[in-house]
This record gives C-alpha cells, structure tokens and sequence, in this order.
C-alpha cells in the first residue's frame, strides 16, 4: 500500500476524542490510561532500536568477515593461513548466533503484537516498525549469504589451481573431480606422496585439504541462511497482510464517516427546508385569520 492513512486516522481520533471530552484532568483515568499506553509504546520502540543497532552490528562483521576471508585467499603460508582461518571461523559463528537471536527476537515481538490488545492505529505503527526491521535483517542475511557464495567459488578456483600446480598434466575434468569428489582426491593425494616434489606437493594438498573443508562449512552456512530468509520472508509476508487489513478497515471506516456527513447535510437541508414551509404556512394563516377578522368587523362597523 503506497499511502499512509493511518497517521491521519490517528489524528482524526485524537480530534474526535479532543472534540467530545472534558479536557481529561491529571488525575483522571482517561489520563492515566493514555499515560500507560505511552509507556508501553516507548518500551516497545526501544526494544526495536536495540534490535536495529544488533541487525546494524551483524552487517559490519559481515564486512569484516569478508575482509578475512580476502585475507585467506591471498596468504600462502601455512601457519598464518590457519591463524586467520581460526579467526574467520570464529566470525563466522559470532555472526550466525547473532542472526538466530535476532530472528528470535523479531518472531518474539510478532508474538507480542498478536497478543497485545492495541488501537488500530497503534497496531499499524508497531506492525510497520516491525516489518521495516525484518526487511533490515532479510537484506543483511542476503548480503551474507552472497558473500558466502562468492567466497565458496574463490576457494575452489584455488583448489584447481594447486591441483593444477601439482598435476600439470591434468584434465579439466580430472581437476573438477578432485575439487568436488572426496574420493578422487583420495587418489590425487596418493599421487602427490609419490610425487618428486613431495614437499611443496603437500603443503598444497594440506591447502586443497582445508579449501575443500572451508567450501563444506560454507555451504551449511548458506543452508542455513537460506532457511532464515525463507522465514523472514513468510514473517514480513504476515505482517504486509494484517497491515492491509488495517488499512482496509481505515479506508472503510473513512467512507463510513463520509457517508455519514452526506447524509447529516441532507437531513440538515431538509430540516430547513420543512421549517420554512412551516413559517410560509403559518404566515398565510394569519393572513387568513386577519382577513376573515376583517371581513366580519366591518358589516358590524356600517
């Protein structure tokens, strides 16, 4: 829905409310209960602010999570490489535990929005509010998730390339096999031990070796993100449809109250209408009276 007619529908109930009281003292529990409402608003937002900043955080190791896997790509020494793997992977799950919270966090509030009896305007500001942080949360999983498919096809193009380093002669079909089949890289690597250039031949498969584990640990994190979009999407989706509801319900109630003032003017021209018929007609009786008073005054008078 591209207009917002629940912040007009707001303020044409505070104007009704406004209109039809009188003026609510300090003490009075009008006052009081608007005093609770906003209370429960201003938690109620603050809690979101706090899930924002968290969503806010997620992006930024994310960013950093980029930086190390870049970091890993382009190291060639081995114990450095498995420092910042060390590091990466201890990001890695900082950020998937930092998502599943606040996916349960989001799925927490929906809860409480369904449970909280609330005006429809103030339904419709929480659900909104909601809604634009699940969508927050859903871009920043989607910037993970590509970051993790980008990553996963780097590692195995460096895979190939140390495959290819010790087996020049190998096919391209051969090398695919050994990046993606656990059994023929079994047999790659019988075939490096044997290799004259053993030393440097298994420095590179201990690379292929941990390429190929960082390409099974990615591909769970993208199952799992995948999974969490997937859910954020049917949240945001129920959220869209109450918040459509609402609107309908504004826009039914806007065309109630319009019908309504039709009709008030109508009735108020009739009403003037039917007064001023009655004026006319209590006129002309008078006249008459007058006249037949004169009528019967004047043959008396001669």
């Amino acid at each position: 829905m591209n207009r917002n007619r629940f912040s007009e529908f707001i303020a044409r109930r505070g104007e009704d409310a406004s209109n039809g009281s009188d003026g609510g003292s300090p003490g009075s529990l009008s006052s009081i209960g608007d005093s609770s409402v906003n209370v429960d608003m201003e938690k109620y937002f603050s809690t979101l602010n706090g899930i924002e900043r968290d969503i806010n955080s997620v992006s930024s190791n994310v960013d950093e999570l980029g930086v190390l896997h870049g970091r890993l790509l382009s190291t060639a020494d081995g114990d450095k490489s498995e420092a910042i793997a060390e590091l990466r992977d201890q990001k890695t799950l900082q950020i998937n535990n930092q998502i599943k919270k606040l996916k349960s966090e989001l799925n927490a509030v929906d809860q409480m929005n369904q449970n909280t009896q609330l005006s429809p305007g103030q339904e419709a500001t929480r659900r909104s509010r909601h809604t634009v942080l699940a969508r927050k949360l859903m871009t920043v999983l989607d910037k993970y998730r590509t970051l993790e498919r980008e990553s996963q096809k780097r590692y195995r193009t460096r895979m190939e390339k140390h495959i290819r380093l010790v087996r020049p002669d190998a096919t391209d079909e051969e090398v695919a096999e050994a990046a993606s089949n656990e059994v023929s890289r079994s047999v790659f690597a019988m075939d490096v031990m044997t290799s004259y250039r053993s030393k440097v031949a298994k420095r590179m498969l201990r690379d292929v070796e941990n390429r190929d584990k960082d390409i099974r640990e990615i591909s769970n994190t993208i199952e799992l993100l995948n999974r969490m979009f997937m859910d954020m999407e049917e949240l945001v989706a129920q959220q869209q449809d109450v918040l459509n509801n609402i609107e309908q319900a504004v826009d039914n109630t806007d065309e109630y109250v319009t019908q309504g003032a039709t009709e008030v003017k109508r009735a108020t021209r009739l009403s003037m209408k039917i007064r001023k018929k009655k004026w006319c007609l209590l006129f002309l009786l008078v006249l008459v009276v007058i006249a037949i008073a004169l009528g019967v005054a004047i043959p008396l008078a001669t």
